[in-house]
Parts: C-alpha cells; structure tokens; sequence
C-alpha cells in the first residue's frame, strides 16, 4: 500500500460536514441581505414620492391623487418586489404604500404620509421601529 495516493472516505465526509455547516450559516444570512436590500427599494420609492407631492403640492397648492401625476413616479418604482400607490384623503393629506410582492410576499408593507410619518405592516401599521432599523 505504500505509494498510494488519494482521500479517505472519513476525509471526504469531513469536508462534507464542514460544507454542510457553512451553508447552514450563510444561506439564511444571504436571504436575509436580499430581503433588506429590496426593502431599501420600498423606502428609496416612498421618499421619492414624498418629495415629488412636495413639489407638487408647491406648484399647485394641493397634492396629487395619482402616482401618474407625478414626475418620475410609478407602481413599479420600487421594483418587481413592491408595488407603490397613492390615497389621497383631501388636499392636504395622502398616504403612500409600498405593498410586498412576488419573492417578498409575506414580508412588511410600508407607508409613508404627507408629514414624513413612517410605518410597517405586520398584522396591523406599526411605528415602534424606524426604517432604518428594518433596512
């Protein structure tokens, strides 16, 4: 047997283990920077809306109804994985909301209102946490 060159199978097992351990840990932590991430997508598209009824609103005294009114806004602008929209209550007050879909389904829903106030969805509109803590 001298000579003979090549693993073991215990060695093959062990690097398999180890393997299977790494991917444990990073899978879930990977998920979770994609989710964040696309997150960070919902908050950008909210606070775009935000300045643009600003704008708006400077311009013509009241804000807009529709997202189509607004420059450089859609329901799409957020991506595949949140769809923004617009109530406007009166003049003077609207709520923005970024909705989750497809791969972020089951995931937050956020909203942003005409003072800046913002909140998430999770079984009932929260503020006790900031975006920033969620992103």
């Amino acid at each position: 047997m001298r000579g003979n060159k090549g693993v073991t199978l215990i060695e093959v097992m062990v690097v398999v283990v180890i393997v299977g351990i790494l991917a444990a840990v990073a899978i879930p932590a990977y998920n979770n920077y994609v989710t964040r991430s696309r997150r960070s997508d919902a908050f950008t598209a909210l606070e775009t809306v935000r300045a643009a009824q600003e704008m708006y609103r400077a311009e013509r005294g009241f804000y807009a109804g529709a997202l189509g009114s607004l420059p450089g806004c859609s329901a799409a602008m957020a991506g595949d994985n949140y769809t923004v929209s617009i109530v406007r209550t009166d003049n003077t007050h609207y709520t923005s909301t970024a909705t989750a879909q497809n791969a972020q389904a089951g995931d937050f829903n956020f909203r942003i209102d005409e003072d800046g106030n913002q909140e998430y969805f999770d079984g009932g509109w929260l503020s006790d946490k900031t975006w920033e803590e969620l992103r």
